[in-house]
């Protein structure tokens, strides 16, 4: 949708490639300028080097994030979708090219070709070259530069939103122009009483009626036109900065989430809607309201100064009022906020855990301990809303008497023939213009320190540092020879005790070795593996990829080479296909299959209602509990990794499947890690560990050789 004044929409200017395999590249720094960037081939080529096959959907996805990008990957039947896009964006073009798609304009489909140029295309011939993916590029809001040591600012969260800017001056312009006009529609009615009913001049009536309406139509479209704005722009927003902090918040290490339960995760991204409410609405209005009512003011002095100077005490103390409840509203919504987390909480750990809840017929039980976390939360809430009922309360009743003591002064006033009756009817329009305002100003000013609370919930997520910047580059690499970890101790709780002590591990991946480490329950054996995967730090000690530290390597790089089923996975309420290829739209299904394949999977998986196209999910009954741990471990085969990592992979699985599933893992390459409390598991791999009261020791394998041989 086309708005008026002016169009924040970047321009992109033609970059033409230098290689065949360079379209990607190109079509990116094209999109960075356009947003300001400046950035030429030779850059990009620093940034992301360029092999034989050129780049995929998810490389380009992945170099979004060096630019501050957000990025979306889209198949498109319709090109009529691709008038809701935001532009400029990325089109796979021909099937084996890259464009950036411009404009679309009166039927014309502009697009920019590093291969050869500016074109423009009707949409027939437009669909003979489109190949139907599309990849959606947006500015993200930069999470890093709202966060000073003094905290979250919302005036600096505002305003990182790209295109708020633009809106702002948009809606405050339109707010002040139906302001103006509310104010000229007292006058007319003035000019009315005062002049036209005396004269009777019929004439003068009918420009007036015809001003009038006027006035009403412009004032009806320019509220239409500020709401639509309005609409864009939070709809935007919530968009734009609900992703960063989801986005930042998936970054975050992950003792970040094992400190705070899912629920309070998701009650603080509630925390976005308010902000971004008041930023898009109330903010920008009360600013208008501000200026428009100056003007009341001065338009009431000019009719009454005592009668003016009434309405400005009354205002007085009314925000008085506010501000003596405002505290207690401030704590008052900040308690039922931590309610609201805990009540949450709650409920989502019945709903992950229904099955044991039924099993033991204790959802009565269940149902009163989430309702006391309910109760709880509705009486805070009680208490804030009840606060902003009697602050609205008193604030009413004394502009009750103010307007009682005002009118009584105008009817005084128009007695002693001091001001006429159309004045006397001006004066109360533009006094209730002028309350109407400045209430909706200092409610918004008192929302402000409600919407601060808000803030601080948010707080939490943004200032925690993640472990990669979202601009960071990722390069491929591969492990080459080794991972090891040298001297590695893990300690938990408030004393740091040490669950793992000095542990040192190496596993050589070029050869294909395969490692077992094995305990008792609670000996540290996850938590270790854990370390390994890089998701966990250490208390003490290193980590060695290739011989050079994790942090020289690369954690990204090193993740790409990890292939990981934890004791804790499980399937997300997906597709089959969706869960092996954990999202990928650019595997095969055919290795899709393979990897089920190995894990003895695909005869039954084919046989589920929709095939690969079966939603299932974690908690559901269509798949056995040995079956999702197999469809984890084909997940961890399709990504075709260098070094794999297994805990207690062959759990709920009879003697038979166990021994199949171990037989084929050996037989693929890349070097493997078991963590389990089966001995048989023994008999597949090179060496083994037992972690025993926090020590890792060399374990003396059976006399037979290992089974298989990796292939």
């Amino acid at each position: 949708m086309s708005l008026p004044f002016f169009s924040d929409k970047p321009r992109v200017r033609t970059l033409l490639q230098a290689e065949q395999q360079e379209c990607g590249l190109a079509c990116m720094a094209m999109i960075a300028n356009a947003y300001g960037h400046n950035v030429d081939l030779p850059y990009m080529r620093s940034v992301h080097p360029i092999f034989m096959g050129g780049m995929s959907l998810a490389e380009l996805y992945g170099l979004a994030g060096v630019f501050g990008f957000d990025a979306r990957g889209l198949a498109v039947e319709n090109t009529d979708d691709l008038a809701g896009l935001k532009l400029p964006a990325i089109l796979h073009w021909e099937g084996r090219h890259y464009v950036v798609l411009d404009r679309i304009s009166g039927g014309r489909y502009v697009i920019h070709d590093p291969a050869v140029g500016r074109r423009s295309f009707s949409r027939k011939d437009f669909e003979k070259h489109f190949s139907g993916v599309v990849l959606e590029v947006e500015p993200r809001v930069s999470l890093e530069k709202i966060v000073s040591k003094d905290g979250l600012s919302l005036w600096d969260l505002i305003k990182s939103t790209g295109g708020f800017r633009a809106a702002f001056w948009k809606v405050l312009s339109l707010s002040i122009a139906i302001g103006l006009l509310a104010l000229a529609s007292p006058i007319l009615l003035q000019v009315s009483l005062d002049f036209v009913l005396p004269q009777s001049d019929l004439d003068l009536l009918s420009i007036i009626a015809i001003g009038l309406a006027a006035l009403m139509v412009f004032e009806a479209i320019g509220n239409w036109l500020r709401d639509m704005i309005i609409l864009r722009s939070s709809l935007g927003m919530q968009l734009q900065f609900t992703r960063s902090v989801v986005g930042h918040g998936l970054r975050l290490p992950l003792r970040y989430f094992e400190a705070r339960h899912p629920g309070d995760f998701i009650t603080r991204l509630n925390s976005v809607e308010q902000v971004k409410a008041f930023a898009s609405d109330g903010m920008i209005k009360s600013l208008a309201d501000a200026g428009v009512s100056t003007i009341s003011v001065a338009l009431m002095f000019y009719y009454s100064v005592p009668m003016t100077l009434m309405v400005l005490g009354t205002l007085a103390v009314a925000i008085g009022l506010r501000t003596t409840f405002l505290r207690r509203t401030r704590e008052a919504t900040t308690e039922a906020l931590t309610a609201k987390t805990e009540e949450v909480s709650v409920l989502l750990d019945g709903l992950d855990r229904i099955q044991t809840i039924k099993a033991h017929n204790v959802s009565t039980r269940f149902e009163q301990r989430w309702f006391e976390k309910l109760s709880r939360y509705a009486a805070r809430d009680f208490v804030s809303r009840r606060l902003q009922i009697d602050t609205q309360l008193a604030v009413h009743l004394v502009v009750v008497l103010g307007t009682v003591a005002t009118l009584y002064a105008g009817v005084a006033s128009v007695l002693l023939n001091e001001m006429t009756i159309g004045m006397l009817y001006a004066f109360f329009a533009l006094r209730g213009t002028f309350f109407t305002m400045v209430d909706t100003l200092t409610t918004n000013l008192m929302h402000l320190t409600v919407i601060k609370s808000h803030v601080r919930r948010l707080e939490d997520v943004i200032q925690t540092e993640p472990e990669v910047n979202a601009k960071a580059v990722v390069i491929r690499k591969a492990i080459r020879r080794d991972v090891e970890i040298r001297n590695v101790s893990i300690s938990f709780g408030r004393e740091e005790r040490p669950v793992v002590r000095d542990a040192s591990l190496r596993i050589d991946v070029e050869a294909r070795e395969h490692i077992a480490i094995v305990g008792e329950s609670g000996s540290g054996k996850s938590s270790l593996l854990k370390v390994i995967a890089s998701i966990a730090q250490p208390s003490t000690g290193v980590m060695l990829v290739d011989g050079q530290p994790l942090a020289r390597f690369g954690e990204m790089e090193f993740r790409a080479n990890l292939g990981a089923v934890f004791a804790e996975d499980g399937l997300f309420t997906a597709t089959i296909a969706e869960n092996v290829s954990l999202f990928d739209p650019e595997m095969p299904i055919d290795r899709i299959r393979q990897a089920l394949s190995i894990v003895g999977l695909d005869g039954e998986m084919e046989a589920l209602p929709q095939g690969m196209a079966t939603v299932v999910a974690n908690n559901n009954s269509l798949l056995s509990t040995g079956q999702r741990r197999r469809v984890l471990a084909a997940r961890a085969i399709a990504r075709q990794p260098r070094l794999m990592l297994f805990d207690e992979i062959t759990a709920n699985l009879d003697a038979a499947t166990e021994k199949d599933l171990l037989e084929s893992l050996c037989k693929l390459p890349g070097g493997k890690i078991f963590v389990t409390h089966s001995e048989r598991v023994l008999a597949y791999v090179d060496r083994a560990y037992r972690l025993k009261d926090g020590v890792l020791t060399p374990l003396e394998l059976p006399a037979t050789p290992k089974l298989l041989e990796p292939a």
